[in-house]
């Protein structure tokens, strides 16, 4: 399902400003998750939990009310379908739009036959999607998933979309990039994301295939992506940026899913970040490393590292020490440098408990705060005996001088 999550990541600032070319920036310095992934990972956990015997349309309800605003917004018809949702009316909306489509990626990697990956996508799409092209678009989707994790080529999948669903696939994206236009609806998005996909030289090209036809952009990529991920498989190094663009809440089930069904990514090496010092940007972790961040006794996560540790890994709205989530606090707005300093000792006594965790100390108190590394380094000076306690670079000079 990562897949599907990339596309929508690289194509979010095209959504409203299209591109007609494959020459740009794959990981653009200001791409988001959208509704697009949002919505995915309802989808993993609504799988997770036992499609089939759950109704989706709650898992999305959910999703939507937990993340109300995301880059790009959801569709009118959507929102308005989460407003009733909230009083208690579930009944779909008859749409055809292409959010059938963008969120059932999950779907094609859970079963084992085409008759239960068809009958999940259905379930996925009906509780809001149910109008037949709706459905059309989530069934025709999956199965592509399906058929290219299980070794199906290119040509095999073409002619099973085309027999099935009626679609036109005989156009290329060359052939269509300068005509192409704006489509929200599933008859005019899928076709052309699976044709992204079937012209794709590996997993990068399809996405990029996808961005330069323009229109809807972002879930064009979506679609494309959760094809391309089952066919061509993720470069690493994508899936590890893929997944540091995500907040904890979204990782911890995406990681779930993977594990479960997905292409299990192999962790040889035993840190993610193989050096002396704490990274100047730390995008991702894996399962056995925790952030570890200056935050403030109350808890207010607004701010700085603490931000990132609210949306990435973890850190608790209202809870301003300890272990959160893949995140610690130590606070440091509470008065002078040794106010922080009883929190630190507390910090290094914990790393020291549990081996089995890496921890990636930030520059704690320089920032927000307003103290230096001068004044905040000393406070870690046993933590360099602790080998599992990973320092920045300007702390140890400080402490090693």
């Amino acid at each position: 399902m990562l897949g599907s999550i990339i596309g929508d990541i690289v194509g979010s600032i095209y959504e409203f400003h299209n591109i007609k070319t494959k020459d740009f920036p794959f990981f653009p310095e200001r791409g988001e998750y959208t509704d697009d992934s949002i919505l995915t990972v309802a989808t993993a956990e609504w799988l997770l939990d036992g499609a089939g015997t759950k109704d989706s349309g709650p898992y999305y309800f959910r999703y939507a009310s937990r993340y109300p605003h995301p880059m790009g917004a959801y569709g009118n018809s959507f929102i308005r379908w989460v407003k009733r949702a909230a009083t208690g009316d579930f009944a779909p909306y008859n749409s055809c739009g292409n959010g059938s489509a963008m969120r059932v990626g999950p779907v094609g990697w859970a079963f084992q036959t085409i008759d239960t990956v068809l009958a999940a996508a259905e379930a996925s799409a009906a509780c809001t999607h149910n109008h037949p092209e709706g459905i059309k678009g989530a069934q025709a989707t999956a199965l592509c998933i399906f058929m290219a994790r299980i070794g199906a080529t290119k040509e095999e999948i073409r002619t099973a979309v085309v027999s099935r669903f009626g679609y036109d696939l005989s156009f290329t994206c060359d052939g269509i990039r300068e005509s192409y236009g704006w489509g929200a609806i599933c008859q005019d998005t899928v076709p052309q994301a699976i044709v992204a996909f079937l012209d794709g030289k590996d997993f990068e090209d399809s996405i990029r295939n996808a961005i330069s036809l323009g229109g809807d952009s972002d879930t064009l990529a979506c679609i494309t992506g959760s094809i391309a991920e089952a066919f061509f498989g993720i470069p690493e190094e994508l899936c590890k940026k893929g997944m540091g663009y995500l907040p904890y809440s979204l990782r911890k089930v995406v990681e779930e899913f993977e594990q479960k069904y997905g292409n299990k990514i192999i962790k040889e090496e035993q840190y993610m970040y193989d050096r002396m010092y704490t990274p100047e940007r730390i995008s991702a972790l894996k399962d056995n490393e925790v952030f570890v961040f200056g935050s403030n006794l109350a808890g207010m996560h607004a701010g700085g590292a603490a931000r990132l540790a609210a949306d990435r890994f973890g850190a608790v709205w209202g809870q301003g020490v300890g272990l959160q989530g893949q995140s610690y606090a130590i606070p440091t707005m509470q008065g002078g440098v040794e106010t922080i300093r009883p929190y630190v000792d507390e910090f290094i006594g914990f790393a020291r408990s549990h081996p089995e965790l890496t921890f990636y100390v930030t520059r704690i108190g320089c920032g927000i705060a307003g103290f230096t590394v001068k004044e905040i380094a000393p406070l870690f000076s046993e933590a360099l005996e602790v080998k599992n306690v990973i320092l920045p670079d300007d702390f140890v000079k400080v402490l090693q001088k």
